[in-house]
């Protein structure tokens, strides 16, 4: 990926704009009805999406089994760095998500005072925890339609009574049943922990479980490399020691090159897609401002100031979270972070257009290693890792919303729910729980955050099933405009921990790493004139040049 040549940034913010040009055309009320429209405003974008995502993940899979390869013949050493590495890398991603979401929730306590209060969220305190039947008759009491009997008993004035459900809880939809409940902290976990260690390759693969084909993807390298010189010792023995090291190489080499040039194919493909990124840009930008939900034209006037309220604090709680990353950057490498953010432009829009970061991580990868401050195979299991594990906007997101939504609803909530949502325990807990459940959000484009949002609200702050539903209703009419901004910060994060990763576990870079005058990042490789080490370094050298993508 670190080949991949990313897009000029004015481009793609051309493009951008005219995305945003193009749904705020179709939105309009004479256009919006037309099919035509709406199929060429959100399809294009979708499939251009899709696309990128179908070819970022198998490379990122054979990219990994390629990083495998090389690890196995690194020597002890440089085997405790890569597993300092990775430690460095699981503990700072646990540090930047618990601070966003902290950071998130301050400030959504700081602004409690000036949050709108809705007389709609409020109205859902009142509604039943399940699905409530009532017989009504067919028109208003008012109007008479209810008569006195002769027995003393009221009755319909005319026939044909009229059975009402009211579902607001979504009881007797067995098909999103388990959407609509609230999973519990460790339900969460364990999601958490098939991310980290997947059950399968494939399901990792249709779920975009890039952390999970990363893993599997290295251990399916050393486990390679360890097969074939395992092979190399049998056949060996059975020769009676007369295979030569040449022979033994060309097993090792043929299985390297079939993985190297399979991922040769998924990388140009990307490259292509690459190269239509100004054009495609425009049809996911104006896919993904489009993909709201439908709603009525009266709950959007009589929300439209809630919903700006929480837009505006959203979004200062976005930047004040990239501030104090920044900040905390240049307190601990002691340089300036925005020399190195400058070459982030192009990764930062394509997340904004597509609210993915996994249709912006070829571009991340790119752009953080064409900085010069990190190091290709760093950048790239940074990046990766971080696509799941360091979803620190998703946090403050999480944060900002639950505190949000309970404010602006306190006054339906009777004494005891005020008490629970004030709680500093509660408030506390949902900080450490947003943490966590930050990493199960999808980074597929179209990822909604309502079924995460739905465990903090539920297990923490026990809001019944009817309230949720229309807390949650509220939120998910809005993730078209919040879900952009999230994946954008979320990139930005990613990349200022790769930087800060680079500081101390990637200081001799040029050294370990051959910079070289195409920056391919390849590991050195000291000249022998032994001629089996020499086809030894052939061989790892054609796997680490596929190493940067």
């Amino acid at each position: 990926m670190a080949s991949l040549t990313p897009p000029r940034p004015l481009l793609l913010a051309l493009s951008v704009a005219v995305g945003v040009a193009v749904a705020l055309a179709v939105s309009l009320p004479d256009v919006r009805s037309s099919d035509v429209a709406q199929w060429l405003a959100v399809r294009p974008g979708e499939l251009f999406s899709s696309a990128f995502v179908g070819a970022a993940l198998p490379a990122v899979a054979l990219h990994a089994v390629l990083m495998g390869a090389h690890f196995a013949h690194q020597v002890k050493q440089r085997q405790s760095q890569w597993l300092r590495l990775a430690f460095a890398t699981f503990a700072g991603f646990a540090a930047a998500t618990l601070l966003a979401s902290a950071v998130g929730a301050l400030l959504a306590v700081a602004l409690q005072g000036i949050v709108p209060q809705s007389a709609v969220l409020g109205a859902a305190w009142s509604y039943p925890t399940d699905a409530s039947v009532v017989f009504v008759c067919p028109s208003n009491v008012t109007n008479g339609s209810v008569a006195l009997q002769s027995d003393g008993t009221l009755a319909c004035s005319a026939n044909a009574t009229t059975f009402v459900l009211d579902d607001v809880a979504r009881t007797f939809v067995v098909e999103v049943a388990a959407a609509n409940r609230a999973a519990s902290v460790a339900e969460q976990f364990a999601v958490v922990l098939n991310s980290v260690f997947p059950i399968s390759a494939a399901g990792a693969f249709l779920a975009g479980d890039v952390l999970g084909l990363l893993i599997v993807g290295i251990v399916v390298g050393v486990a390679l490399v360890c097969f074939v010189s395992k092979q190399d010792d049998v056949l060996e023995q059975d020769e009676g020691g007369n295979q030569s090291q040449e022979e033994k190489e060309d097993g090792r080499l043929v299985l390297l090159e079939l993985v190297a040039q399979t991922e040769a194919v998924t990388c140009a493909i990307l490259r292509w897609l690459q190269r239509r990124l100004p054009i495609g840009a425009a049809f996911m930008m104006s896919s993904v401002l489009l993909r709201s939900s439908s709603t009525d034209e009266g709950d959007v006037n009589s929300m439209a100031a809630t919903a700006l309220a929480f837009v505006a604090v959203l979004l200062l709680a976005l930047v004040l979270d990239v501030v104090v990353m920044m900040a905390l950057a240049a307190l601990l490498t002691r340089s300036n972070p925005f020399a190195f953010l400058k070459h982030l432009v192009s990764a930062q829009l394509l997340a904004l257009s597509s609210a993915s970061t996994l249709v912006a991580l070829p571009a991340t990868v790119a752009t953080v290693a064409s900085s010069n401050r990190v190091s290709s195979p760093l950048a790239f299991i940074v990046c990766a890792t971080g696509t799941v594990l360091n979803q620190t906007g998703s946090a403050l997101y999480l944060s900002v919303a639950t505190l949000f939504v309970l404010t602006a609803s306190a006054s339906g909530m009777s004494s005891d729910e005020l008490t629970a949502v004030e709680a500093p325990g509660n408030n506390v807990a949902m900080v450490f729980a947003n943490a966590l459940i930050a990493s199960v959000l999808s980074p597929l484009p179209a990822g909604v955050k309502t079924v995460a949002l739905a465990t903090t609200l539920g297990a923490i702050f026990g809001v019944t099933a009817g309230p949720r539903a229309v807390l949650l209703a509220f939120m998910a009419a809005l993730e078209w405009i919040t879900n952009p901004l999230v994946a954008c910060v979320n990139v930005t994060n990613n990349a200022l921990v790769a930087f800060v990763m680079a500081h101390y576990l990637d200081e001799k870079r040029a050294a370990e790493t051959v910079g070289g005058p195409d920056g391919s990042g390849a590991p050195t490789q000291e000249p022998t004139p032994d001629r089996q080490e020499r086809r030894q370094q052939r061989a790892m050298t054609m796997a680490n040049s596929q190493v940067v993508l």
